[in-house]
């Protein structure tokens, strides 16, 4: 099909949006306020001067160790040097002071903006995405949003509070310290300065390629999240297919590939951190090298050597730190580029736009005039072609034809969802695009064919609004105040995500009330009563009818029964208008809508007068009288008036007692036993490169020793600093080695722990009971936040985190040991000062878990109910609940914000402490080492030593503890993936093992897989988040071998609830389910399962090619296509398909977004057909088809039957006719049972429900 350049503009425009770009959103600087932003440059300089005070720990050494040479040289007197160790040593506490100020200034204002940015950036991302187009979503996948909103998010706000804070105060350090060596002695920095520039140049190159495979890995993770999305979201359907292991395999495959970029990254990284580890040990034998040749020549003193080679060696430890924040800064840079790129799309169609006129006196007439539509995602076929057609205001106009000709295009169109491709669309004359979208939407209700209702209560998907009588008023309208009322907290009952507590009819009931809550102008009915029973659908349609009267609605509808009174009838085929007129006009014709009536007639021997029907519902009082007074009942929880906008809490437990850092440490090193001989090398060799630094201390010590020489000893000078010189050479190459073992160890074993946990946890999920998932803490949302956001906490504590810490913990331990060795007076005292910054380190790392545990839990909060609101935008949009669901989800943010702030200034306070006591320490150590060196006891080259050793290790300890944001977070982690890891084996729906399953099929009688007989006996059930009301109550029914039985009744009457017992998905709470005589409970699952297929109401499709959605449920086995184009035969589909330019190779979009309803129940039906099952469960299989579609599916479908047991749940009773045995239920009972001829004879309830559906 050939585009003209106007449509392709159009398609072009829906794609990719407006070309203009918003101004001045293009940084995250522009969501900080302006109060954040001078705080931001507050703890900016901060930062920056407490990086550059840090260096000035060398000039103060290097002082002293002047001192202390001009005594041992008797060139300073006795009481000189001691009055000189004094003032030098409260410069270290002055230093302290400064330290400790600017720390934690600079801390807590990183926090506090990176809080208020994090948070006004998720609001303006969620914002961004609510007011984008269909298009946008069709060309993304839902786990692409998610994972912006869950994991990208998250990097970007631990980028700002804590990892930019480190960097820029690394930073500085670093620049101040080349400085400081310039200033010293220009000469030797000049000589030293190549280092400098190398690092900085690899580390930047490094930088780049870093960046580069993190947005790879990136990719490949969102397509991994969008699969699981898609298969926690369609649990049920996944287990009914049995392809949790190729899911689980998919997912696996996805992991893969973002491991192999995400190792690349790290193994860059491990060089870059390997070469900072071995420039120190370079620089020291360069110094020493050309300071002692300058000392010789009487231009430089042994201070300033030992000034330089100090603060370079501060200048490279500042890389060091730098390494680790500069790979989460460019995990956030990765992050904010993709969130801000996709902020900057304008979409064509912004609900947020003021522009657009609207109609005064509006009357809500509408008018198609040669309208035309393509879809973007689907360019090569035309699903609209010039149709025209008028619906008077205040009049009901349907619209009836074949799955696929383009009915539901219409709502999409009038609803501004997409744009005619050409032609124009007409309201009051006026023409729709030149209208304000939002006010357009506002004059419109829609029902859907498949209602979406959020994860609240049946009031809040009913209205936001405090109207407890308009609630109760239009919920009687729709037939759905009883069933409310009889649930335990009335109409405070939580839906549950994807409304799984409630039948489909149920939730079209609510739906419709929803709709007419807002008295639209214009009402829109896409299939509104296809879900719902025979009684519940008339009276429903009579309450319609009477709502219609001062409105125009346009109805789609397959049940021709709602559509018989329209005042116009239009009926459409292939994109096409083929007929119009009234029901009477076009049966007179005898075209195409009689032949779509007569499909649908039912033939029985009773009739009703058409003048009958409303009285008949009237005086059943279905929709009984609305009392102006009556008041709604609420839950003895809740008071809606004590809080307007409730916030509901996710996650229902923080952590147990007894779990923190060890555990987490254990179950890492559990985790990561598969690769335990690569994790061993990585820890043996941080050992090691841990001892370098002790050892390289010893021989600084020597090397200061040695420049204390005299001038006579120049010549010994020379040699022994020469051969220091090598030594020190040798220890860098070695120092490399190390630390690229320790990187290449850990990246390998980080990355195959982040890949096999979250590969476990995703089998895990998929393993649980489908009860697991009704409960509100197992929402789709919050199971992904773990899959995503819990499983990068738990990475960052995994081995580069540990390997770091044992090498730090290596260094100190070594350092004690040798300076206790060689002046144990000293070592006992500075080692005194340890503890302190432990404890300070310590106390902030539990402090921190407790604070991220409650954080967490309102980051879930937050970012499930982001997640639902990108899964139900359309619905969002056409309900105009945008700046509603903003002001909710902000709730959630502020909540988390409230509890942060006071945390931080208490943990804040801790890490400034463990930073700056190290200088209250060189103050110690020096005044009681040039105690020591007065009185004789110690050499200069034992107080170098000592001093070198364990200040040295008294900073690294406080470095270890700026790992504690990272290890507090990976404390909840992993106790909830261990949660999530333990229960996997807990569960009756769970996969079993190739091994489990041959040990079964030996217990199991051979005959297992054969079986068709189906008996329910005294079966009681109750759906476990409503235990007070049974859903089956003492039910009983056999089910003969290869017998038709069809189960029918009013909405939540138990019949799917029977179809869940069968496939078990639940136990029953009494009696028993049998197969074949065979207790189900003990039947294999997964072989029960294979033998069934389940087509269900609300039809499951996959982000993938229509053939593999057919295939689906034969995921190991060879399906050909030939196979396949049989199924799809049978289903009525292959005609459209092949109509498609890519045909079974044609995606379907996520959840199949580009099929319509009846598309995809009949790819659903050719899925179950191909599967060729032994039992086939059909719970209202054909709901969604035209007539002509249902007569030739039912008619395969009754073919398909004859050969195996068929269990049908139905409304349309003219789909079960022919069954051998109908059972009407109520309230869980079977109240008549008997074949269709026996049933209209006894002219019971099955008879009455037939009446209502009789077209004749």
């Amino acid at each position: 099909m050939a585009l003209n350049n106007q449509e392709k503009i159009i398609l072009e425009r829906q794609i990719n949006g407006l070309a203009a770009q918003r101004p001045g959103k293009g940084s995250l600087l522009s969501y900080s306020t302006t109060l954040d932003k001078v705080i931001l440059l507050i703890s900016f300089t901060c930062a920056i001067l407490g990086g550059i005070l840090n260096p000035l720990i060398a000039v103060i050494y290097g002082q002293t160790v002047g001192i202390f040479g001009s005594y041992s040289g008797s060139s300073l007197s006795h009481a000189d040097a001691r009055r000189q160790i004094v003032t030098y040593s409260l410069y270290w506490v002055y230093l302290s002071v400064a330290i400790f100020v600017l720390i934690y200034t600079a801390t807590v204002g990183f926090y506090y903006v990176g809080e208020r940015t994090a948070r006004a950036l998720r609001n303006a991302y969620l914002k961004s995405i609510i007011r984008q187009n269909m298009a946008f979503f069709d060309t993304h996948e839902p786990g692409q949003v998610s994972t912006r909103i869950m994991s990208d998010m998250t990097h970007v706000q631990e980028g700002i509070t804590s990892k930019l804070s480190i960097a820029v105060t690394a930073m500085a350090c670093f620049s101040s310290s080349f400085v400081i060596a310039l200033i010293v002695h220009w000469k030797t920095a000049l000589v030293l300065s190549p280092a400098f520039v190398i690092m900085t140049l690899v580390g930047s190159l490094a930088g780049a390629r870093i960046v580069k495979y993190h947005k790879e890995a990136k990719l490949a993770n969102e397509k991994a999240s969008s699969l699981a999305q898609e298969a926690i979201a369609s649990v049920r359907h996944v287990y009914a297919l049995g392809i949790q292991r190729h899911l689980a395999e998919r997912y696996q495959s996805f992991l893969d590939n973002a491991g192999k970029h995400n190792r690349k990254a790290l193994y860059i990284m491990s060089v870059v951190i390997a070469w900072s580890q071995a420039v120190p040990p370079l620089v020291h034998a360069l110094t020493f090298w050309a300071g002692s040749q300058f000392l010789v020549q009487g231009n430089m003193t042994v201070g300033q050597i030992t000034t330089i080679a100090l603060v370079v060696v501060i200048g490279v430890f500042a890389i060091v730190r730098i390494s680790p924040a500069a790979q989460a800064l460019a995990n956030t840079v990765s992050s904010a580029s993709v969130i801000l790129g996709e902020m900057a799309r304008r979409s064509p169609q912004d609900p947020f736009d003021a522009s657009g006129g609207t109609v005064d006196d509006f009357r809500g007439s509408v008018e198609l005039c040669g309208v035309n539509l393509v879809y973007p995602k689907r360019p090569d076929a035309r699903v609209m072609k010039d149709v025209s057609f008028r619906c008077p205001a205040l009049k009901t106009t349907a619209i009836v034809g074949a799955s696929g000709s383009g009915k539901s295009s219409i709502i999409n169109l009038l609803q501004r969802f997409y744009e005619p491709t050409g032609g124009q669309i007409l309201v009051d004359g006026a023409d729709i695009q030149s209208l304000n979208i939002r006010w357009l939407r506002s004059q419109m209700g829609l029902v859907k064919q498949q209602p979406v209702l959020f994860d609240t209560t049946i009031f809040e998907n009913i209205t936001y609004e405090l109207l407890n009588q308009q609630v109760i008023a239009v919920a009687k309208m729709a037939n759905a105040h009883d069933f409310i009322s009889a649930l335990p907290d009335g109409y405070q009952t939580r839906v549950g995500e994807n409304a799984t507590q409630l039948s489909g009819g149920q939730k079209q009931r609510i739906a419709i009330a929803r709709a007419l809550m807002r008295d639209p102008k214009i009402l829109l009915l896409d299939e509104a009563t296809s879900a719902l029973d025979t009684g519940s659908e008339a009276a429903v349609q009579l309450a319609l009818s009477k709502a219609a009267h001062d409105r125009t609605t346009i109805v789609i509808a397959h049940r021709l029964s709602t559509i018989r009174h329209a005042d116009n009838i239009v009926v459409m085929s292939e994109g096409c208008v083929v007929e119009q007129g009234t029901h009477a006009n076009l049966i007179a014709r005898d075209g195409h809508y009689a032949r779509l009536v007569h499909a649908q007639q039912v033939e029985g021997e009773l009739g009703v007068q058409d003048d009958d029907l409303e009285d008949e519902i009237a005086t059943e009082s279905v929709v009984g009288p609305i009392l102006e007074d009556e008041v709604l009942p609420t839950s003895k929880t809740e008071s809606r008036g004590d809080q307007h906008i409730p916030i509901v809490t996710i996650t229902e437990e923080i952590k147990p007692n007894g779990w923190g850092l060890g555990k987490t440490l254990a179950l890492i090193i559990q985790w990561n036993k598969a690769e335990r001989w690569m994790l061993l090398l990585g820890l043996v060799c941080s050992i090691f490169a841990g001892l370098a630094l002790p050892g390289q201390s010893v021989v600084f010590a020597k090397a200061l020793d040695v420049l204390s020489l005299t001038a006579s000893d120049y010549g010994t000078l020379r040699s022994q600093v020469n051969l220091l010189a090598g030594i020190y050479l040798v220890v860098a190459f070695v120092t490399f080695l190390l630390w690229v073992g320790v990187g290449h160890a850990c990246a390998y074993t980080a990355d195959r722990l982040a890949q096999s946990v979250r590969n476990g946890c995703f089998r895990s999920i998929m393993s649980q009971d489908v009860e697991y998932f009704d409960q509100k803490a197992h929402s789709t949302g919050s199971l992904l936040s773990t899959l995503s956001t819990s499983i990068d906490a738990l990475i960052g504590l995994s081995s580069p985190v540990m390997g770091g810490s044992l090498t730090f913990i290596c260094t100190i331990l070594g350092g004690i040991v040798i300076a206790v060795a060689l002046g144990w007076k000293l070592a006992l005292a500075c080692t005194a000062t340890l503890p302190l910054v432990v404890a300070c380190g310590w106390v902030r790392l539990q402090m921190l878990a407790i604070f991220d545990a409650h954080t967490r839990q309102n980051g879930i909060d937050a970012a499930s109910y982001a997640a639902e609101i990108v899964k139900s935008v359309s619905t969002v949009a056409s309900l105009g609940l945008e700046e509603f669901v903003l002001g909710r989800y902000d709730g959630f943010l502020a909540k988390q914000s409230e509890k942060s702030f006071r945390s931080i200034l208490l943990a804040s306070s801790l890490y400034a402490a463990s930073q700056s006591v190290v200088y209250l320490a060189s103050a110690l150590a020096f005044w009681y080492g040039g105690t020591l060196l007065l009185e004789g006891e110690y050499s200069l080259f034992q107080i170098y030593v000592c001093y070198t050793t364990l200040i040295s290790g008294a900073q690294i300890a406080g470095s270890v503890f700026s790992f504690a944001p990272d290890a507090s977070k990976a404390i909840h982690a992993s106790w909830e993936i261990d949660s999530i890891l333990k229960i996997g084996n807990n569960s009756i729906s769970r996969e079993e093992t190739d091994e489990e399953r041959d040990k079964s099929a030996e217990k199991s009688p051979k005959h297992v897989a054969k079986y068709t007989h189906i008996e329910f006996q005294n079966v009681s059930f109750s759906y476990p988040t409503r235990k007070t009301r049974l859903a089956l109550d003492n039910f009983s029914l056999k089910i003969g071998s290869g017998q038709f039985v069809a189960l029918v009744g009013p909405s939540g009457c138990g019949k799917s609830t029977a179809l869940s017992l069968v496939e078990r998905f639940y136990r029953p709470d009494a009696g028993t389910v049998l197969i074949e005589g065979r207790d189900l409970a003990l039947c294999d699952i997964d072989e029960h399962r294979r033998s069934i297929s389940l087509v269900s109401q609300e039809a499951a499709m996959f982000s993938t090619s229509i053939r593999e959605n057919v295939a689906m449920g034969l995921p190991g086995e060879e399906v050909s296509d030939q196979d396949i184009w049989n199924a799809c035969r049978q289903a009525n589909i292959e005609t459209f398909i092949k109509s498609l330019p890519d045909g079974l190779s044609t995606l379907v979009g996520p959840g199949g977004c580009m099929l319509s309803g009846g598309q995809k129940q009949r790819v659903e039906i050719a899925r179950a057909l191909l599967r060729d099952p032994r039992i086939l469960l059909l719970d209202e299989a054909t709901s969604a088809l035209d007539a002509e579609s249902e007569a030739a599916v039912q008619e395969a479908l009754e073919l398909a039957s004859r050969h195996r047991t068929t269990v049908a749940v139905a409304h349309r009773l003219s789909t079960i006719r022919n069954a051998d045995l109908i059972c009407v239920l109520d309230r869980g009972r079977i109240v008549e049972s008997g074949s269709h001829e026996d049933l209209v004879r006894k002219k019971g309830r099955y008879a009455a429900l037939l009446e209502l559906q009789d077209l004749r």
